[in-house]
């Protein structure tokens, strides 16, 4: 169903990875009045050899970082933060998961200085662990803070190993899409050839394409797949694992149970 959104007025996206958020909502971006990006992890993984092509993990990540901000100039009421540990250091990707109770504060903090009308963030998809772990935060942020959720796909594997993209793993009859104008998509374009790191990726994604539907209350650690093939593909991450850290997660009740600093009766 096409989506013809009039403007909203403080839209937060929660996003995995700079790059996330320009693939899967940059339209919706510029519709908002004013709109901040949430960036979850530091987008450089390790055991993917980065370091030899650009000197140190962290200089990789700072370049990520800095087409993020070249892309998001692209918006003028658009702004990013990146959620960060209680000692101001930024959560390793691929591994947000196993830190979801500091990552929930950061982002509770964070949302609460800005007052979002709508949070957007990935589907629970087995595409990426980071991804999923955002869906999970999200979620649970709507819920302690009373705001409306949308949630996108980007992208996940078919039992027969086929790669799709952009659409939802489960449909609920409820996707709804965002048809951009011409000026809309043009400065996608020039927000997406910022990442020039990201190049070869980016480029699978059909720029006119834009998903979303209300996210899910329900919990997905029933999910059928087993492994993260986009992860690692000559040695998957097990799905076991993630699982077991969202159920931990889900079961702590409110979000006096994150903050060390608050009192607990």
């Amino acid at each position: 169903m096409p989506l013809d959104l009039p403007p909203i007025a403080k839209t937060l996206v929660l996003a995995a990875h700079p790059d996330d958020e320009t693939i899967a909502c940059a339209g919706l971006l510029q519709r908002a009045t004013n709109a901040l990006v949430v960036f979850a992890v530091d987008g450089a993984p390790p055991c993917y050899r980065f370091e030899r092509r650009f000197g140190s993990l962290r200089n990789y990540s700072d370049l990520r970082f800095r087409e993020a901000a070249a892309a998001l100039a692209a918006i003028p009421h658009c702004s990013f933060r990146r959620l960060t540990r209680q000692d101001g250091s930024w959560f390793v990707d691929q591994h947000l998961f196993l830190e979801m109770p500091q990552a929930f504060l950061s982002l509770c903090r964070i949302a609460r200085e800005f007052s979002p009308h709508l949070i957007v963030s990935h589907a629970f998809e087995g595409g990426h662990l980071d991804h999923d772990a955002c869906h999970v935060l999200a979620k649970r942020a709507a819920i302690v803070l009373g705001v409306q959720t949308l949630e996108f796909p980007l992208y996940w594997k078919t039992p027969h190993h086929g790669d799709r993209f952009q659409e939802f793993r489960d449909p609920r009859g409820e996707e709804l899409s965002l048809g951009l104008s011409g000026h809309e998509l043009e400065v996608k374009r020039r927000m997406l050839a910022e990442y020039k790191s990201q190049r070869g990726l980016t480029l699978v994604f059909q720029p006119q394409v834009e998903r979303f539907r209300p996210i899910g209350l329900s919990s997905r650690t029933n999910a059928v797949w087993s492994y993260y093939p986009f992860e690692n593909r000559r040695k998957p991450w097990k799905a076991d694992c993630f699982f077991g850290r969202v159920t931990e997660f889900e079961s702590l009740q409110t979000e006096v149970a994150f903050d060390p600093n608050k009192r607990r009766d």
